[in-house]
């Protein structure tokens, strides 16, 4: 069965944010034309992501030289390892995220770096890091503000964040990558309604072939 793996990186918000209205209208239009696959939702801001930290560093000294981890370094591991094995396993992945300040979410850039571990889903060589994952097929949703992705636009900004998530998913080894920006609607709220349905089209054509 293949897994879709959505990673909802949102805050909950009294408001539904738009890159959660634009994945819940993608994931409701994929399961009707692919019923036969599983789509598992991570929410960062339901779970917290297992931290990298100096609890986490000590224990994995501890590993490396056979010491007794205690309780809760083995919760603390076992989270890590659960996480990591989950998102290996799964075939596609969403991820879903407001743009904070040209940036990702901290709580989506922590997940990443939860993720990015050798002979898991990249392995360094000879010649430089190789993926591990090929084969596998990602998309970014994400909302702004502003405008980001419009080069006709004389306000138009670097987005650093998708830029970097770029560059993570070709280190795992995913090269087929879709995305869809819902921009501008702070910038423009008169065209709020008009820029949120061409981003739920987007999601509704592209989850036909995802």
């Amino acid at each position: 069965m293949t897994k879709l793996l959505v990673i909802m990186a949102h805050p909950h918000t009294e408001t539904t944010g738009k890159s959660v209205q634009v994945a819940q209208t993608f994931m409701t239009q994929y399961q009707q034309n692919h019923p036969e696959d599983e789509i598992v939702v991570r929410d960062l801001f339901t779970t917290s992501v297992p931290p990298l930290n100096d609890e986490t560093f000590d224990a994995w000294l501890k590993v490396k030289y056979g010491k007794t981890l205690n309780s809760d370094e083995e919760t603390l591991l076992a989270a890590h390892s659960d996480w990591l094995e989950e998102f290996v396993s799964a075939d596609k992945y969403v991820f879903v995220n407001p743009m904070y300040n040209h940036f990702l979410p901290a709580e989506l850039k922590s997940y990443i770096d939860v993720t990015a571990v050798t002979r898991k889903t990249f392995k360094y060589t000879a010649n430089g890091p190789v993926g591990l994952l090929t084969g596998k097929k990602a998309l970014h949703i994400q909302a702004a503000g502003g405008l980001y992705h419009d080069p006709e636009h004389p306000n138009a900004q670097a987005d650093l964040g998708d830029s970097y998530l770029d560059m993570i998913l070709n280190l795992y080894g995913i090269k087929d990558t879709n995305k869809i920006f819902i921009e501008g609607c702070d910038q423009m709220p008169e065209q709020t309604a008009t820029i949120l349905a061409a981003a739920n089209d987007e999601a509704t054509q592209l989850a036909k072939t995802f």
